[in-house]
């Protein structure tokens, strides 16, 4: 047990307690549904220079919406991204310090990125005839939600996300991750 001020908690309260109080960035992005999606629309096409996505439609996502300086791809060959694109296995994202972005994956698990975030979204499998597959997501430095889909509800064995310093096994439907830049 531990205390606090004198009142005693157990870890599990002490950790709900501190994920009861999101931080304040993941209450500026509302999650997508009918009535966000419709006002989608607010960030600009990206320039016809930018690089492009792969050639294949082989998506797992789709970026739903997009605040401040967001991108997609690899440093050398990044794009910005923008609300409608797809998002591919083994595609990293990124937002600047004014940044945010929220993706949703074909099993229903939405991402949302923080200000100063990177992440790698290095395996995603989904047959949604069985709903069957797996997830493996690479939090590289910054901080993101992740409110999960169907495949971290069926098998929650097959859902990882990993940090410089840590792998988390997901047992919840709600909750963020944050860490910092390896050093």
């Amino acid at each position: 047990m531990r205390t606090l001020s004198g009142t005693m908690f157990t870890l599990p309260l002490a950790a709900a307690l501190w994920l009861a109080a999101p931080l304040a960035w993941a209450q500026t992005l509302p999650i997508p549904g009918p009535a966000t999606e419709a006002a989608a629309g607010e960030t600009a096409a990206a320039p016809a220079s930018t690089p492009q996505a792969p050639a294949n439609d082989q998506r797992i996502g789709t970026v739903k919406q997009v605040r401040g300086e967001s991108w997609l791809g690899q440093s050398g060959a990044r794009r910005p991204a923008t609300s409608g694109e797809g998002v591919f296995e083994t595609e990293r994202m990124s937002t600047g310090q004014r940044g945010a972005a929220t993706i949703t994956l074909k099993d229903g698990t939405i991402l949302t990125m923080g200000p100063n975030s990177t992440m790698d979204l290095s395996q995603f499998q989904y047959n949604a005839t069985t709903q069957q597959g797996n997830f493996a997501l690479n939090l590289l430095q910054g901080s993101v939600r992740v409110v999960t889909g169907l495949l971290a509800k069926i098998n929650p064995d097959m859902f990882k996300i990993s940090t410089p310093t840590s792998v988390v096994g997901v047992r919840g439907t709600d909750f963020i991750v944050e860490t910092e830049a390896a050093r």
